[in-house]
């Protein structure tokens, strides 16, 4: 604890003195940024003391104000993102599973597996098999890990208040916030359970994608029962030689209607699109898995993100600042030169959409647009999303990692457009009320005449 008070004092220590000297000198919010460098990489490596919420708090952290952190400071991330997580022996995950459930998992299943196959920051999971020969997977959730994380997230609160005092463009405690949130949610599973059931409805137009199946008799808190999905993960297929470029296509086109189709239908989003929450199942469908950090957004930001897909698709450009003031994006004072950079921006982006054939393995779109950012550093810290697009946000760059990852290449642009027509027939009725009053163009094409 003295580790973490010290590191929050110099934190906050480092933010006055900076402030103070931009006042003094005229610096702008730029400069600060680069003088809290070493603040930044010392916070990183603060958090990767914390373990488990380290994991998860670490894919949020390089998604707000990128500029704010260092080269030196991603690096630890990504350390603390691919660390060796911690197992219980069996001996203690048979105990969690009798306090949970008051019998011992010998008792209630015909088969149990005391050895994990899998674990993750907040627990593992062991396969088992039921009286009635069907196959399920048992999540069980580490001892302590809730009181673990809320301690973590105090301490990280801590730090993060101290760097609020600069404001702008590094106080970033409302998405600090949604992270802690989004953790407090993923330590109860029969939350989990209520957003699978959710997630589930929401796919249910595309039926080449599984979700699976609950045993809800034996799932509490701490333990979830779920149908056991076999075949390789998405980071095993993408890693194995021998995974054709058609099928890594396929399963690339299915992620594609896995992330968007329910955020387009009706603004749930799942924004952990790791490889490891999707399984390639023999008969060609995708399994997805892990719901803790799936989120619905407002149905006025999913409208404005329709428009903006669908001008994508009609190769056709729109007024992005008015669209995204509806939604309380904040922009700098120069609209003009911000109007500007979020057009070439919007280019970069929309490349899978403009070829009818492209090469996520030879794509340098993340490349080019980390430049873009970089070159108008100053600008781009201060196009600042509401807090919902920090799971939007998530889920895009993640979904552009499995792509990149998996290799795929094809025509990205019809992919999408069968995922849009699709979710446009079966759009929540309170979506569609999203529209009305803005006069929104929901065509995928110039002589389209849906809306």
């Amino acid at each position: 604890m003295a580790r973490f008070a010290t590191i929050a004092a110099r934190t906050t220590k480092d933010v006055v003195q900076a402030k103070a000297l931009q006042r003094l000198r005229g610096d702008d919010e730029a400069v600060v940024a680069d003088a809290l460098r070493p603040t930044a990489v010392r916070m990183v490596e603060v958090l990767g003391e914390m373990k488990g919420v380290a994991t998860k708090f670490g894919q949020f952290l390089t998604m707000a104000d990128q500029d704010t952190f260092p080269e030196e400071a991603k690096k630890i991330l990504n350390r603390l993102l691919h660390q060796t997580p911690q197992r219980m022996d069996p001996e203690k995950a048979r105990a969690v599973f009798i306090q949970e459930l008051g019998e011992p998992p010998e008792t209630v299943f015909a088969r149990w597996e005391p050895e994990p196959f899998a674990s993750a920051s907040m627990g593992q999971v062991h396969a088992a098999t039921m009286h009635d020969g069907r196959e399920v997977v048992v999540k069980l959730q580490f001892p302590g890990v809730g009181d673990a994380i809320e301690h973590d997230i105090r301490n990280a609160g801590v730090m993060f208040k101290g760097m609020s005092l600069a404001g702008g463009i590094l106080d970033t405690r409302e998405y600090f916030e949604e992270v802690a949130e989004t953790l407090r949610r993923e330590l109860d599973y029969r939350e989990e359970i209520v957003q699978l059931k959710a997630y589930q409805e929401a796919l249910r137009p595309w039926p080449t994608l599984v979700v699976p199946g609950v045993v809800e008799s034996l799932s509490t808190a701490r333990v979830l029962v779920l149908d056991r999905l076999h075949g390789p993960t998405l980071l095993e297929f993408a890693e194995d030689p021998d995974s054709p470029a058609d099928a890594r296509f396929r399963v690339a086109s299915q992620v594609v209607a896995a992330i968007w189709g329910p955020f387009l239908r009706q603004g749930l989003i799942h924004a952990d699109p790791h490889p490891g929450n999707y399984i390639v199942l023999p008969d060609g469908r995708l399994g997805v898995l892990d719901f803790g950090a799936t989120k619905q957004l407002s149905h006025k930001f999913t409208a404005a993100y329709w428009q903006v897909v669908t001008a994508s698709m009609r190769l056709e450009k729109v007024d992005y600042i008015g669209i995204f003031d509806r939604i309380d994006f904040t922009f700098p004072a120069d609209l003009d030169a911000t109007r500007a950079w979020m057009d070439a921006l919007v280019l970069i982006v929309e490349r899978p959409l403009r070829n009818d054939f492209y090469d996520w393995g030879a794509c340098q779109l993340a490349v080019d647009c980390r430049k873009h950012m970089t070159k108008s550093a100053l600008l781009a810290v201060q196009v600042r999303g509401p807090v919902e697009s920090l799971m939007f946000y998530r889920a895009a760059v993640g979904a552009a990692g499995d792509f990149r990852m998996l290799r795929a290449a094809g025509n990205f642009r019809e992919v999408l457009r069968e995922v849009l027509e699709t979710a446009r027939a079966n759009m929540d009725e309170r979506l569609v009320a999203a529209f009305e009053g803005h006069d929104a163009d929901l065509r995928l094409d110039a002589g389209d005449v849906s809306t």
